[in-house]
């Protein structure tokens, strides 16, 4: 689903994610905007989806309010990225992808978490591993 995929990369690129590199923390806005969605008394209801929207908005920033650094708190600029963000998702993966059919979506989560996963994953820059036990093949440490 290429819309996903869009999100996905979108995330990677303007760092919309957890604390770490873990499945949970690259996970979480997705999850705070299907965990709403999930409880959403009225998912046909175009105004409730449009509050749970604008919900998840505030819910995704105070969230990475809460677990940035204090010398790099997210403003406005982070704001506009995550509005852009929960955008992709509404607009695209639940309207254009699911016909903004909330129940047809909820249904098929495990896999759309898992394929945003990946696709997320594929998106992070490739960081090689750095050696910390002082052992550099590309040296001679033998002390000859």
């Amino acid at each position: 689903m290429q819309e996903l995929q869009t999100m996905a990369v979108y995330a990677a690129q303007n760092r919309i994610q957890g604390a770490s590199r873990n499945r949970n923390s690259l996970l979480k806005p997705l999850d705070i905007i299907l965990e709403e969605l999930d409880r959403c008394p009225e998912p046909e209801n175009s105004n409730e989806i449009e509050l749970v929207k604008a919900a998840t908005k505030r819910m995704i920033f105070d969230y990475l309010d809460r677990i940035a650094d204090a010398d790099y708190k997210p403003g406005r600029t982070k704001q506009e990225k995550i509005n852009h963000y929960v955008n992709l998702f509404f607009d695209d993966v639940l309207d254009k992808a699911h016909h903004g059919k909330v129940n047809k979506l909820l249904d098929r989560e495990r896999v759309l978490r898992s394929a945003y996963l990946f696709y997320f994953s594929e998106a992070l820059p490739y960081t090689p591993k750095t050696l910390t036990n002082g052992n550099d093949p590309t040296t001679n440490n033998s002390g000859n």
